[in-house]
């Protein structure tokens, strides 16, 4: 433990003592921003410009070859830039940007999107692929994608996808998060992993995260963990889990979150649409916060 750095003021719950929630988490609830006009938007990818989110669209049944699926153009203060960008899709889930490319999975591909020409420049087969999930870049530049339905992650070397790490732990493996030293990932069996790059060898982090989806980091040591079905969390360090977001009530979904900036965005599946919530200052320990600047931390509030 860290003495009283983890006595939380979390954003989203209620008050400690079990009353109604504070005037502050009251209004914490609320988005910044909600953008409508989406189809199944199960991931969203931070352009290289720092303001363009690509939106990765289902659009139909997650697991069915069916060419519905599509890419979206949105800003990060939540307008629609280009609802229909790139198409040729089946049901596109995890995306991340890796220069001026975009990697989205595509049920048993990685499929590499050329941004400024807008077209897809290859498609990547994954060998005994079923359901590739999240996207993300090692530090070295590879690119990795995990397959929920194969228990496993891909990682593209050399214009091909082979098996990185099957260690049993990847049951249902989805959201995935690089670090310098780490690949953090979650599973939809509930559990967080940490997975040493050189061994490829995966260690339990947290449990009782639900069907787990999506990964950010809440600070340098803590994380936020969306659950599809309608939950984010915040996962401490030393394996704490938190609900800071419930919205399974509504039937919204929460699917592969990202952070940007003092942002974190949540794709939501259904009803079709993104919903921007602000990291506030009380959802952070009080270590976390003292690295805020000095306007968002509470006594200026």
């Amino acid at each position: 433990m860290r003495g009283p750095a983890l006595a939380l003021l979390l954003l989203f719950t209620t008050s400690a003592c079990g009353g109604a929630p504070t005037e502050r988490t009251q209004e914490s609830r609320l988005p910044v921003w909600t953008l409508t006009g989406l189809a199944d938007p199960e991931s969203a990818a931070l352009g290289p410009d720092g303001r363009t989110l690509y939106v990765a669209n289902v659009n139909g049944e997650s697991d069915v070859h069916d060419g519905n699926g599509f890419i979206s153009r949105a800003s990060i203060d939540g307008r629609m830039l280009q609802q229909v960008w790139v198409t040729g899709l089946d049901a596109p889930k995890g995306a991340v940007v890796a220069g001026d490319k975009l990697y989205v999975s595509d049920i048993d591909k990685l499929v590499e999107i050329d941004i400024p020409s807008a077209r897809i420049a290859a498609r990547y087969p994954a060998p005994g692929g079923k359901f590739l999930n999240d996207v993300a870049v090692a530090p070295d530049g590879t690119v990795l994608v995990s397959d929920s339905a194969a228990n496993c992650i891909y990682a593209l070397d050399h214009g091909r996808l082979a098996v990185w790490s099957d260690d049993p732990e990847l049951k249902s493996a989805n959201g995935l998060l690089p670090e310098p030293g780490r690949l953090m990932a979650v599973t939809m069996q509930g559990k967080l992993l940490a997975i040493d790059y050189r061994t490829r060898k995966a260690q339990v982090v947290a449990t009782g995260l639900g069907q787990g989806d999506g990964l950010a980091p809440a600070d340098g040591e803590n994380y936020f963990v969306s659950e599809w079905p309608g939950r984010l969390y915040r996962v401490t360090y030393d394996g704490k889990v938190d609900v800071l977001l419930d919205t399974r009530a509504k039937g919204t979904y929460i699917n592969d979150l990202i952070r940007v900036g003092d942002l974190v965005i949540l794709p939501n599946m259904k009803p079709g649409q993104l919903s921007a919530y602000r990291v506030m200052p009380w959802m952070l320990t009080e270590m976390e916060e003292s690295r805020l600047p000095p306007q968002l931390q509470r006594g200026s509030m």
